[in-house]
């Protein structure tokens, strides 16, 4: 279990990875699988507010939640979203992706398929990965806004849910590293470069045997 230091290391990752913007309308609400379901329930939360008409979902990986018997991350987060009476009709699937540039790259192909053309997405993510979907946008979808969000959970009950702690602090860890790392390598535009302290937490963290999302 992690140490009382761990967590302050974790929330300090948590606070920077997760920006907490505002949500205002768009044309499209990009959907990015993993194994957080999270996803899913604020996917819906948004199509029932009215924020947008269009939902792609995009995940081809089978990094779903234990026993959910489903073949993609995709479909894990399509299920969710009927049984939260979303419209079967306004939910497209993307099952090829297996990272977030292809995320970005197979929506839009899928998106000329169906003879779509937004210019404004919403973005839902996992809490962590917030500052690198946007930093990923920046490059692949230049011509797009994009803003993003993600579920709305505090740290202390994110950590309590479902999702093993040491997977969670492992993840937050590698989510800054990847963002110094992806930015090095041309792979992400961030706005800014990632502060030393959070890198210094992130590698504390990993020190500590937080490291199954190392870089590389």
């Amino acid at each position: 279990m992690p140490t009382a230091d761990n967590l302050v290391h974790a929330r300090l990752l948590w606070n920077y990875l997760r920006l907490g913007a505002p949500v205002h309308p768009a044309e499209c609400l990009l959907v990015f699988g993993g194994h957080d379901i999270g996803v899913a329930q604020r996917a819906a939360e948004l199509y029932a507010d009215g924020v947008v008409p269009l939902i792609v979902v995009s995940g081809g990986s089978r990094a779903v939640p234990d026993g959910s018997g489903f073949p993609t991350e995709a479909d894990a987060i399509a299920d969710v979203l009927l049984r939260q009476r979303v419209p079967k009709e306004v939910i497209s699937l993307e099952r090829l992706a297996t990272n977030t540039s292809e995320n970005f790259w197979l929506s839009a192909e899928l998106l000329r398929d169906l003879g779509l053309a937004p210019g404004t997405f919403l973005a839902v993510t996992k809490p962590y990965a917030e500052r690198r979907i946007i930093a990923t946008a920046r490059r692949r979808w230049p011509d797009k806004q994009v803003a993003v969000t993600s579920e709305q959970i505090q740290f202390d009950d994110y950590l309590a849910g479902d999702i093993p702690a040491d997977r969670i602090l492992s993840m937050l860890a590698g989510e800054a590293l990847r963002l110094e790392a992806y930015a090095a390598t041309g792979l992400i535009d961030p706005a800014e470069p990632v502060p030393g302290h959070i890198l210094d937490a992130a590698h504390i963290l990993q020190a500590e045997g937080f490291s199954s999302r190392a870089v590389g």
